[in-house]
């Protein structure tokens, strides 16, 4: 991140045991969480690192904070969603609570497949977070979901399905999904659901739910906790639904069996997991999606709103007087996929260990946990999307870390690999790194990746075979490397050829009013305007048949491409082409006549210009 690294906010000694395993075992966990809760320490201000000090007076400019507040919510449920919104999915809390989430999809070929996306923040020489890029700098990695729309409770998928991309039975591309709490986890919640935990444990009954926590206090995100303890939270939690209710729980590769799927647990997401929902996910753009922060869309304007009407953080502007505080959640707007606080108000803990930037990746090394998004003790210039901090586990004293500005919020995981998702897996294993999959050019029986398996298969020579094998599966991963690059290129050539096509109609559009003028012209008898006219259209001709030119050699160019890419990615490109709210319906018709047209041209190894230009002028 841009600010502390392997540093505390708040630190208080407590006399807690640390318990490292604690969230591998769930009746250690819930015995562990009977434990008297951590004294909370009165808030103060962060000390501030040297990248803090040297931005504060920028955090000067930040925007006045909205000042009214909503009125308490009157109902438990209405305390876990401030915000609903008609596609919330939820699961049970004890005491007619509810833990509430949104959904996020990558469309992929299953669940062996992945997205590469960019986190952190590309910092240029000069600018603030530079010197500290190795924390919180660009870097690749990929992420999918790993459930299927049918893995979910019937009534989760009412409500998903129909905001979900509509694509053939036939489709190539699955939204694959995974679920992220909607608000960091309140005070309230996490009392009754470390209330269970003695009854969990065998010991004793579960507490009345006569007088549960309420009031804006309760709605507060639960902080000055462990990293333990946000896991053993997540353990509590997960056990008390499995018992309780487990029919809700989603089950990744659900199948005919389910007793062979991965039944959902709760646990806290990782860094890619939470940072790619933080940025909007596939609710928002490519371009959008690698802002410094997650677009601000506002009715009526073209520019992002203010943030302080999406985060909590310091302002200190204009003299209002109003101190830093921590804010009941969903107080601010949500982001694009329906989230809140995910920037400012607490900070948050995710699953991973800490590991520094190096080179555009994630570093070898493994150090502490990871907190993200910044909190309400922030100026404003200090908080970007991919902003990360570095924690130690402990205190100098031995004690858990905790602090006062420290969070979380929750995930849903699974078996990434559920013993009904096995065959499908291997087969899809099987067809990773095939030169087959690059063309259309080389058929399977011809893939020189499958004969060197069964040279490998043949030899008698245990020594060769080993050699072999290395450099089969070298080949493989390279031509895997190759496979990726050729999907991103006929992806563009795909949204590529919409614009030629969509530029060949408004050159169209044009030489029509020119020829009205010409007409016009002539009846006035005005010749200067005739040549004139003609000159423009002559030069508009030439431009429309350059037009046509260009895409029939990008018509040639998508027969590189296999058939199965091509599909794919026109799959993409429509999700992509659609969020565009001026020309995305024009284009996604053009993108699907131009994938037409290119299996049109894999047949017949030609296209008649006059035709071409024929269909594109269509309605």
């Amino acid at each position: 991140m841009l600010l502390m690294v392997g540093c505390s906010e708040a630190e208080e000694p407590q006399s807690q045991r640390a318990d490292p395993d604690a969230a591998s075992a769930v009746v250690q966990t819930v015995q562990e969480a009977q434990a008297p809760p951590p004294q909370e320490a009165p808030e103060v201000p962060e000390a501030q690192g040297p990248q803090e000090a040297e931005e504060a007076p920028a955090a000067a400019e930040a925007q006045p904070a909205p000042a009214a507040q909503e009125p308490a919510p009157a109902s438990p449920s209405a305390a876990d969603n401030p915000k609903p919104l008609a596609d919330d999915v939820s699961l049970p809390l004890p005491c007619a609570g509810e833990m509430v989430f949104r959904h996020v999809y990558i469309l992929a070929r299953g669940a062996l497949d992945d997205k590469e996306i960019s986190l952190g923040q590309p910092f240029s020489e000069g600018e603030p977070g530079y010197q500290q890029s190795f924390i919180s700098g660009y870097r690749r990695d990929y992420i999918n979901g790993q459930f299927l729309l049918e893995d979910l409770p019937s009534d989760w998928q009412e409500r998903i399905g129909p905001g979900l991309p509509k694509g053939r039975d036939d489709a190539l591309l699955k939204p694959m999904l995974y679920f992220v709490g909607k608000y960091e986890v309140t005070e309230r919640q996490y009392q009754l659901v470390m209330a269970q935990a003695a009854a969990l444990a065998g010991e004793g009954e579960a507490p009345s739910c006569d007088q549960p926590p309420a009031g804006m206090p309760a709605r507060r995100p639960k902080v000055n906790l462990s990293r333990f303890e946000a896991e053993r939270f997540a353990a509590v939690y997960s056990a008390w639904l499995l018992k309780h209710h487990r029919e809700r729980l989603p089950i990744s590769g659900r199948g005919d069996n389910p007793e062979d799927g991965g039944v959902g647990f709760v646990r806290l997401p990782t860094e890619v997991e939470w940072e790619f929902a933080a940025r909007g996910g596939h609710a928002v753009s490519r371009q959008e999606l690698e802002g410094r922060l997650f677009p601000r869309k506002e009715e009526g304007s073209d520019g992002d709103g203010p943030l302080a009407d999406w985060a909590v953080y310091t302002q200190v502007a204009g003299g209002t007087g109003q101190g830093a505080r921590l804010l009941p959640v969903g107080m601010r707007k949500a982001n694009p996929l329906g989230l809140y606080d995910v920037i400012g108000n607490a900070a948050e803990m995710v699953h991973d260990p800490f590991q520094m930037v190096h080179a555009g990746r994630r570093q070898g090394t493994y150090g502490g946990f990871v907190v993200k998004g910044g909190n309400y003790l922030e100026g404003e210039l200090t908080l970007f999307t991919g902003m990360r901090r570095e924690y130690p586990l402990f205190t100098a004293q031995g004690s858990e870390q905790r602090n006062e500005t420290t969070g979380f919020r929750v995930a849903l995981g699974a078996l990434s690999a559920p013993r009904s998702r096995y065959q499908a897996l291997f087969e899809q294993w099987q067809r990773e790194g095939r030169l087959a999959g690059l063309t259309d050019e080389i058929a399977d029986a011809d893939d020189p990746t499958q004969l060197l398996d069964s040279i490998i298969a043949d030899s008698q020579d245990p020594d060769l075979q080993a050699r072999l094998a290395l450099v089969n599966e070298e080949l493989k991963r390279n031509v895997s490397l190759i496979a990726r690059q050729r999907q991103e290129a006929a992806a563009n050539l795909i949204q590529s050829a919409a614009l030629v096509a969509e530029t060949v109609s408004n050159y169209n559009i044009r030489l029509t009013n020119l020829q009205n003028s010409l007409t016009k012209a002539r009846k006035a008898k005005d010749q200067a305007a005739v040549q004139l006219y003609q000159s423009a259209i002559a030069n508009g001709r030439t431009a429309l048949d350059g037009a046509v030119t260009i895409y029939i050699d990008n018509l040639a160019t998508g027969t590189r491409y296999s058939d199965a890419v091509v599909q794919a990615q026109l799959q993409r490109t429509r999700e992509e082409l659609n969020r565009n709210p001026v020309l995305g319906k024009s284009l996604v018709k053009r993108a699907t006549l131009f994938v037409r047209h290119v299996g049109e041209y894999r047949e017949q190894r030609k296209a008649d210009p006059a035709a071409i230009l024929k269909e594109l002028l269509g309605p």
